[in-house]
């Protein structure tokens, strides 16, 4: 007999964590933290109640390397886990740059150096589509999720019952992945958990995005500013790359695309990673017609190290920012929550010639969804406890890409796997409510979960 425990994420976005046990195994999916925005001065939130979990935990399962999803990890080895962690490769890759930056950032809070070093020795990886053993009668297996780089979709098999767990998916075609592949219908699921971030809200297609944002850019070069895409350092800001290396190949030289901050550490993993086992044949074919073996290698990008300004980092910036020369800056944070955007927005926001295009998510009561609604008197600190009173007067918009899926990747998952039970996780309340009536009119029942409940037992 199986249950479900969920300690995060039940009726929210953010530190996922769920819990499949019996009599003799517990298994966990994801252990994630809630991020605050930096300005209430809160530390993130836990998963609270899976450290009582954790030394008879048999085995934990990574989906991807997001902060929301992975960063609770080490702190699960000093709750005296023992056990080994699943994920892919580039997913090991990854979680080892954000969980030390996160401890930079807000230190030992959950965690110290000496977890994470473990956390890391620990980790066991894996290709997708390759199943793998956790205890005697489980096996998991990883598929392509197609969320970021190495994400995956969990398929357990718990003695005869398929649980199919989907992390963060998405169903659109993006520049380095194709849409997911969703579970083979000949071989049902009994178990969905689904994640529903985008349930209650209309994606519109890649194809009008990134149209809309070539539009901006142009218009931007036409009038002589600067182009600032905040974006997170993962995912997005590879894809903004790639659509630009291929969309502006002639017109980068005369519009050059400046990267900085810890956007480079994330290129540098994707160009390790960039084979057939973890993107899409599309985007290798594409490169190699036109002679690149990564769209990061393109004559166009220039990093802000290469940049020949004297001075420290900081420094570089303000020049880059004062300077008359148009240029795209493809810089962090991607919710404008502290890093190098704060240096570019202190020396540019002022300029009406500027642009801010916003290109990710804004959770509400950050920096970047109040200059998203209007706000146009912004605070900025510098790290060093000096704070900057700046009047924005460049032009601002936002542009809807998402990396999850669409309400109707939700639906297609269903009518493809049929299970026979499922959880809607992940999402907010509306969410959920609108993923719930939205299989009731094809004749399927969406389970909604309070945090820490316990499910029934299955079956």
């Amino acid at each position: 007999m199986l249950e479900i425990t969920v300690f995060g994420a039940s009726d929210s976005v953010g530190k996922s964590c769920v819990m499949i046990s019996d009599r003799d195994n517990r298994v966990l999916l994801d252990a994630g933290i809630q991020l605050h925005p930096r300005r209430t001065g809160l530390l993130s939130t836990p998963p609270e109640g899976v450290d009582k979990f954790s030394s008879d935990l048999a085995a934990v399962l990574l989906s991807h390397a997001h902060i929301d999803h992975s960063a609770y990890i080490p702190a699960l080895f000093r709750a005296d886990y023992q056990g080994l962690v699943h994920m892919t490769s580039p997913t090991r890759d990854i979680v080892d740059i954000l969980w030390k930056d996160h401890l930079k950032i807000e230190g030992p809070h959950h965690f110290g150096i000496s977890h994470l070093h473990k956390a890391l020795d620990k980790s066991v990886l894996h290709e997708y589509n390759r199943k793998f053993r956790i205890s005697d009668g489980i096996t998991a297996e990883f598929h392509d999720a197609s969320h970021v780089l190495g994400s995956a979709a969990i398929l357990l098999d718990w003695e005869g019952t398929r649980i199919f767990y989907t992390g963060d998916f998405n169903n659109a075609k993006t520049p380095f992945h194709d849409p997911i592949v969703y579970p083979d219908p000949d071989e049902p699921i009994d178990i969905l958990l689904t994640e529903t971030t985008n349930a209650n809200r209309r994606i519109s297609s890649r194809k009008v995005t990134t149209s809309n944002l070539t539009k901006s850019l142009l218009k931007c070069y036409a009038r002589g500013g600067k182009a600032i895409i905040p974006s997170f350092a993962l995912g997005r800001s590879q894809e903004i790359q790639a659509y630009l290396t291929s969309e502006f190949d002639s017109f980068l030289p005369k519009f050059p695309l400046y990267i900085d901050g810890m956007i480079l550490d994330m290129n540098e993993i994707y160009k390790k990673f960039l084979n057939r086992k973890w993107v899409s044949p599309r985007i290798l074919m594409e490169l190699k017609d036109r002679g690149y073996r990564s769209p990061f290698d393109h004559e166009g990008l220039k990093t802000i190290d290469e940049v020949s300004f004297t001075g420290r980092r900081g420094k570089k910036r303000e020049k880059l920012a004062s300077q008359n020369e148009v240029s795209i800056i493809l810089t962090t944070s991607g919710m404008l929550e502290g890093g190098p955007v704060y240096d570019y927005l202190r020396f540019g926001g002022g300029n009406p010639l500027n642009g801010l295009y916003v290109v990710g998510y804004q959770v509400e009561g950050t920096l970047g969804s109040e200059i998203v609604s209007g706000n146009k008197e912004i605070s900025l600190s510098n790290g060093f406890g000096d704070v900057f009173d700046v009047t924005l007067a460049l032009e601002v918009k936002r542009f809807d890409f998402s990396g999850h899926s669409s309400l109707e990747g939700l639906i297609q998952m269903v009518q493809y796997s049929s299970p026979s039970l499922i959880y809607a996780i992940h999402g907010e309340p509306e969410a959920q409510q609108a993923y719930s009536q939205a299989l009731e009119e094809i004749g399927h029942e969406a389970i909604t979960l309070s945090q820490y409940e316990v499910l029934p037992e299955y079956p």
